[in-house]
């Protein structure tokens, strides 16, 4: 889940700007409330990375193929895309929480925008590997922007859950659905036709955001201060709190060896194993299904079971995954 910097407020010594405010998520200026956005526009923004990394990987071989590179020069453009996810969290969340959530959420689809279409043109393979990371970034910003509008929305703690459970109703069609379409889609044209239609999702989500992604933090509820001074110690608070950093390392290694199966698979099922990249592509919507029915079995068990127990059995489910596998 993509946070900005204001989700660890509560961790957080140098709050001036949010001293004066009531402890509700919605504190605001009397006779002003934050903006509403529609949840279809919030989770399809936040939905941009699964669409930025699950379209085009059923096109991976063909893509390295056409740019004269190797498997390994073309996995690089999956990379790329993820730094730029992390960077653009980093950045643009904090960067919401002092300057407002519209503009970041424009200028980003800006660049995703332009960023998939110059994607579409790349030349090379090295050129289309610096343009996956500044489409990575952008789409990282309207994610965390979109997931902070959703916390600004919620009257109280059981109205931003019940929000955030919507939201992740509409993001979690973005992995099944994402490699489906880019595979149906390379029957009538290459890897550079689903960037052009990644581009043109950009394109319209700019025009939806311009028209109905309302500003949703009030001047007075923002932080003062972007440099190192206001953010260094809500991250030095995190990073020393030994819950989180577990939390931390377990989703990001099982995560890691996710997209080591996701950068290698294309290759391995299509190159030596036969599959068309349609066939392909519903073997990666399964892996969706499963993240998503995951998910959602781990939301039902979490009042019967502990956090604890669920991530160790997540943990154990990953590593006998991956010797199945391997």
């Amino acid at each position: 889940m993509a946070l900005s910097a204001e989700s660890f407020d509560s961790l957080d010594p140098l709050e001036p700007a949010h001293s004066a405010a009531p402890s509700t998520p919605l504190a605001t200026a009397p006779g002003r409330a934050p903006a509403a956005q529609p949840i279809v526009l919030l989770g399809t923004l936040s939905a941009l990375a699964a669409l930025s990394l699950d379209m085009y990987v059923p096109g991976l071989p063909a893509l390295a193929a056409d740019l004269h590179t190797t498997a390994s020069a073309a996995q690089l453009t999956l990379t790329a895309c993820l730094v730029g996810l992390a960077l653009g969290q980093l950045l643009a969340g904090p960067l919401s929480d002092a300057r407002g959530r519209r503009r970041p959420v424009l200028v980003g689809m800006c660049l995703y925008t332009a960023a998939s279409l110059l994607c579409a043109l790349a030349p090379s393979i090295w050129l289309l590997v610096g343009l996956r990371l500044v489409q990575g970034a952008a789409g990282g910003t309207a994610m965390v922007v979109a997931t902070a509008a959703v916390r600004d929305r919620g009257s109280d703690r059981v109205g931003t859950a019940r929000l955030f459970a919507t939201l992740m109703v509409v993001n979690g069609l973005a992995p099944i659905l994402a490699p489906v379409i880019g595979g149906q889609l390379l029957h009538w044209t290459d890897w550079r036709g689903v960037f052009l239609l990644l581009g043109v999702i950009g394109a319209l989500m700019l025009a939806a955001s311009a028209a109905w992604f309302g500003e949703s933090h009030p001047p007075e509820r923002r932080r003062r201060g972007l440099g190192p001074r206001a953010l260094l110690p809500v991250y030095r608070r995190v990073l020393t709190d030994r819950v989180f950093v577990g939390c931390l390392l377990g989703n990001g290694l099982a995560m890691g060896g996710m997209f080591g199966y996701i950068s290698g698979s294309p290759f391995v099922l299509q190159d030596v194993h036969g599959l068309t990249a349609q066939q392909y592509s519903l073997v990666f919507a399964s892996n969706g299904a499963g993240i998503v029915a995951g998910s959602q079995l781990s939301h039902a068990l979490a009042g019967r079971v502990g956090p604890r127990t669920l991530m160790l059995a997540g943990l154990c489910g990953t590593a006998a995954g991956g010797v199945g596998v391997w």
